[in-house]
């Protein structure tokens, strides 16, 4: 049985938490010789009465065998920040979880490049197409996506990273059981990201999310990643808060641009005013941390090479699609074919993978 397993029985003690583990281990050295000590040696380890009368209620009410257990069904691991594998860069965060759970493939992470995304959870076209291109290329260049499985921006870039085929880490303000996961509606993408990355949490299964755990979180997202992209984010939102908080680890930050005239770019085109990294393109990203060969623009607006196998009309639609969206009545406008033509012309391009609704009848080029 994993030694680490009673250092996880201990967090069961109402009012440890990670910093008195690390007390603890500072003074035990090994999980088990902690587990077994008696009372006066807590105290000897500078552990307060009344903590110490807790601690050994906990030794008397739960088994680190059938913790074990529990964790292994739910397969979640722990790691310690003793441990080799345990994720270099967070140990140079103030005040680092002692003990990580971690639920999926990812065993050795100071193998990993990890670049965090984040942004509003009210997100715009704009900000989904953006957060899908660097996402995608984040993973195409080999790096791990990080962000915190939230509504908006975080889950799109878990969801474009898995689409590429890339290794994604949802951080959690909660534990890694399925049922404490929240939001609940994002269960089956958590699972997802098992398969293909893992699941990050300092909370002891089952531990629901609380509102104080979310800035605990941001500052694990920050402190796990060589740098922070920013993709939306109001004046006020959590994203700055990571954003201030990767700043304040020494690590980069950048910020994709917005609209002078959109309330949900105001906070990222601020950190780049105050000097977060413009993103022009995905390079400005990548070129940070490893060699680019030739330049990797975000959008490319120039229509590509036609496809051989469109109609006419679907070609003067074709021409006529962004990444802009556009409405069908300014595209049935623009191509002067009719409604009933332009809307078969969009159908077709639709079936073929070259056009896409995103919603109330607007459409992109794919």
């Amino acid at each position: 049985m994993d030694g680490n397993i009673y250092w996880h029985s201990f967090l069961r003690t109402p009012g440890l938490g990670q910093q008195g583990l690390r007390l603890l281990a500072e003074h035990f050295g090994d999980g088990e010789a902690a587990w077994n000590a008696d009372a006066e040696a807590y105290r000897e380890a500078g552990v307060s009465e009344t903590l110490v009368r807790k601690m050994m209620e906990t030794k008397r009410s739960v088994s680190p065998e059938t913790e074990y257990g529990l964790l292994s069904e739910a397969d979640i691991d722990i790691i310690a920040d003793t441990d080799p594998e345990f994720p270099a860069l967070l140990r140079e965060i103030p005040r680092p979880p002692f003990l990580l759970y971690t639920r999926g493939t990812i065993k050795d992470w100071n193998t990993r490049r990890c670049v965090s995304i984040v942004g509003s959870r009210k997100y715009t076209n704009y900000g989904r197409q953006a957060a899908e291109h660097i996402a995608e290329g984040l993973a195409h260049a080999g790096f791990t996506v990080v962000s915190g499985l939230a509504f908006g921006i975080d889950r799109i870039a878990h969801e474009a990273a898995l689409r590429a085929g890339g290794e994604t880490v949802a951080v959690l303000a909660d534990s890694l059981d399925d049922r404490s996961i929240a939001p609940q509606s994002h269960l089956a993408l958590a699972r997802e990201v098992t398969r293909q990355g893992s699941l990050l949490s300092e909370y002891p299964p089952v531990t629901a999310a609380s509102p104080w755990f979310f800035p605990a979180r941001n500052r694990f997202i920050a402190g796990i990643s060589l740098g922070t992209v920013v993709i939306e984010a109001a004046e006020k939102s959590g994203s700055l808060i990571t954003a201030s908080l990767a700043l304040d680890f020494d690590r980069d930050v950048f910020a994709v641009p917005g609209s002078i005239f959109s309330p949900a770019s105001s906070g990222t085109n601020e950190l780049i005013r105050n000097g977060a990294t413009i993103v022009r393109n995905i390079s400005d990203i990548i070129g940070e941390f490893s060699p680019v060969p030739g330049p990797l623009r975000l959008f490319e607006e120039a229509v590509p090479a036609l496809p051989g196998n469109l109609s006419r009309d679907e070609e003067t639609v074709f021409r006529l699609l962004s990444h802009e969206a556009l409405a069908v009545d300014e595209i049935i406008k623009s191509s002067h074919l009719g409604a009933s033509a332009a809307s078969s012309a969009i159908t077709m391009l639709e079936l073929k993978g070259l056009a896409k609704n995103i919603g109330r009848n607007h459409y992109i080029r794919t």
